[in-house]
């Protein structure tokens, strides 16, 4: 019951607080799945009512605010968050969620599982990397959301406007992330100086046997 009222309650808020978010709204960053104290909402909010299908997700300050992260930055241009809800149909457990992004190119950033003042995280396990072509993951599993239950996707470091193309997964293998391949330049590189260091070591050995012949 207490989960049913406040989902009602984040609805009406959804409804009466969508023009004001929008006018807050603004390694370098984190990324996290918490298990907040109390959930409100704005725009950044998803009701997840259907588990195979894919959900659009956006982050902003307001709704860090309104969930009560704790320890948030002064300054909201450098955090943002995104509120879960599971009412799923038929009721299931969320044991892992896939966030994909594109904007962060060029930004270095992890996908810590410990808490976050009081509140803790969900998963116990996470990886995250860049997918090539722009577009960057972030995998959270080894966990559980219950239904009825509520989470908070939170990221501090960089403004939350940088997440675009936001989209999530529930109950999905972790997203696989490839192994960076060597650039051709340091290829090239290393081929020039382990050339370098067999030509040195053979002219040593040449000059070491004409000496001893002499």
């Amino acid at each position: 019951m207490k989960h049913l009222l406040r989902i009602f309650f984040v609805m009406a808020l959804f409804c009466g607080l969508a023009p004001l978010a929008h006018a807050q709204r603004g390694v370098d960053f984190h990324v996290q799945v918490l298990d907040p104290n109390i959930c409100v909402s704005d725009p950044s909010v998803c009701f997840i009512l259907n588990p195979s299908d894919p959900i659009n997700v956006s982050l902003d300050a307001l709704a860090c605010q309104l969930a009560g992260v704790p320890n948030l930055p002064s300054n909201p241009g450098t955090y943002g968050c995104a509120i879960l809800f599971n009412v799923t149909l038929p009721p299931e457990d969320i044991t892992s969620v896939n966030l994909t992004f594109t904007g962060l190119g060029g930004f270095s950033f992890d996908c810590p599982t410990g808490n976050v003042g009081t509140v803790g995280s969900i998963f116990a396990q996470s990886s995250c990397g860049s997918l090539g072509g722009g577009k960057d993951a972030f995998s959270f599993f080894d966990g559980t959301l219950p239904f009825l239950g509520e989470a908070v996707i939170y990221e501090t470091g960089i403004d939350p406007d940088l997440f675009q193309g936001g989209t999530a997964t529930v109950n999905q293998p972790p997203i696989a992330i490839p192994t960076p391949e060597p650039n051709s330049m340091l290829l090239f590189g290393t081929g020039l100086i382990m050339m370098a260091g067999l030509f040195y070591f053979t002219k040593q050995r040449s000059l070491a046997a004409v000496a001893k012949r002499q």
